[in-house]
This record gives structure tokens, sequence and C-alpha cells, in this order.
């Protein structure tokens, strides 16, 4: 059986979003918080996804190359992280609104995982930032 090439597994999911925003006329979308924001929220709910088919089709195969694909994966994702700004509060909160705590738990959490896994902490303690962020929201009473 020819050896799967983790390189190159998802490289179709890697392509830049500026590209695709680009080939489209909606350049403008590349630097938007819920654009970023949402492409990492969506980004690891695909990955998992995409994990379970490779797992059904390559089985083995693509058990040896598993856990360096999803560091990758997962470290394209902390891109759109790093650029996005939070410092208001409403733009939290409209995050919120428009993602869902549970969800945007999920993913930085399951970021989270993946990076302890591999001792990346300074990309733990980026995603530990916004998790304290969203917990704040979490616990102001609502009106």
């Amino acid at each position: 059986m020819k050896q799967l090439d983790a390189d190159k597994l998802f490289d179709i999911l890697l392509v830049g979003d500026h590209q695709v925003y680009q080939e489209h006329g909606v350049e403008q979308l590349v630097d938007d918080t819920f654009t970023l924001f949402g492409s990492v929220i969506k980004g690891v709910e695909n990955y998992y996804i995409i994990d379970q088919m490779y797992t059904n089709r390559y089985g083995e195969a693509y058990n040896s190359v598993r856990e360096k694909l999803r560091v990758k994966y997962f470290t394209n994702l902390m891109r759109y992280l790093v650029t996005i700004d939070m410092s208001q509060s409403d733009t939290r909160q409209n995050l919120v609104d428009e993602f869902g705590l549970q969800a945007i738990s999920y993913a930085l959490n399951e970021m989270i995982d993946c990076f302890v896994q591999v001792e990346q902490y300074e990309k733990c303690a980026i995603l530990q930032k916004f998790l304290d962020i969203f917990n704040v929201i979490n616990l102001q009473p609502t009106q």
C-alpha cells in the first residue's frame, strides 16, 4: 500500500483564505473578526470530520501520520487567532452570540489538548487567553 504523505494530505484545507477571498472579490473579509474566528471554530469541526473520513479510508496508514497532521492543521488555524483584536467587549459578546459559547469552548480546548500533547505551550497560552476572555462573558449576569 502506498504510504500517506502527511504534508500533502490536508493541503486543500490549508489554502490561504486571502487567495480564496481574492478569487471571489471579497478581500475585505480576510481581516474581519467574525471571518477569522469562524475559520478557527469551523476549522476544528472540519478537521475532525476529515480525520474520521481518512481513518475509515486509510486505517493504519493514516494513523501513522495522524498526530503530525493534527498539529500542522491546528498550527495553521493559530495564525487566524493571533490576528484577532479582542479588546472591545462588544466584539467578545458578538462572537458568543454568533458562534455559541459551547462551540467556542470546544474548538479552543481541542486545540489546547493538541498542543499540550506536543508540548507547544506558547500556543496553549494564547488559546488560554481566549478561553479566559470568553469565561468572563459567561460569568456575567444576563440582562
